[in-house]
């Protein structure tokens, strides 16, 4: 008789990318009142148990996603004459996946979900930023900018079709880097 192979060893840190990829994927597409446990769980390749061990309850996972997406900290490292336009470029590279805005917009339908991302918006958006701008109404600038970054990824990533004209991106790219650049230079 032969002996059973070995249970296969899994990589903590590579499943738990995963799920969090998986998850941002299900809660941008569809939100967190339609994304299912089992539907991110066979997206992520693992089992529903398996995910949930991980993050506790898609409550957890979706804070855990956002977190993830809201990664803002390289933000700061730019120079702050250059903000405004640096922060439109990245916007506007479609080699990178930038799923924040989406899992906010569509996370509103929820109260749960709207509480998580409230919080996750304060704690890892709006208050680092408001601390890197610094000065006089600090956290307003922080919001404004935040509102107008939300706004103009939804649009131009999920509604491009708005910007389909020739030219109309390069100028509404423009008008936001102006835009930023002005409340950060407010201080």
């Amino acid at each position: 008789m032969k002996a059973a192979p070995p249970p296969k060893k899994r990589n903590a840190p590579k499943t738990k990318a995963d799920i969090l990829a998986a998850a941002q994927k299900a809660f941008a597409e569809v939100g967190y009142a339609h994304a299912g446990i089992r539907d991110i769980a066979a997206i992520a390749g693992v089992s529903s148990t398996l995910l949930l061990r991980y993050f506790g309850s898609k409550a957890g996972l979706f804070e855990a996603a956002l977190v993830e997406a809201m990664s803002v900290g390289e933000l700061f490292e730019l120079q702050r004459e250059q903000f405004g336009e640096r922060l439109a470029a990245m916007f506007m590279d479609r080699s990178l996946d930038i799923k924040a805005p989406s899992l906010i917009a569509l996370s509103t339908v929820d109260v749960d979900a709207r509480d998580i991302t409230t919080r996750v918006t304060e704690q890892y958006g709006v208050a680092p930023l408001a601390r890197w701008l610094g000065g006089p109404d600090a956290r307003v600038r922080a919001l404004e900018i935040f509102m107008l970054s939300t706004s103009f990824v939804l649009y131009t990533r999920q509604l491009p079709q708005m910007f389909a004209t020739r030219g109309v991106d390069k100028k509404m790219a423009k008008w936001f880097a102006a835009t930023v650049q002005a409340i950060v230079d407010q201080s």
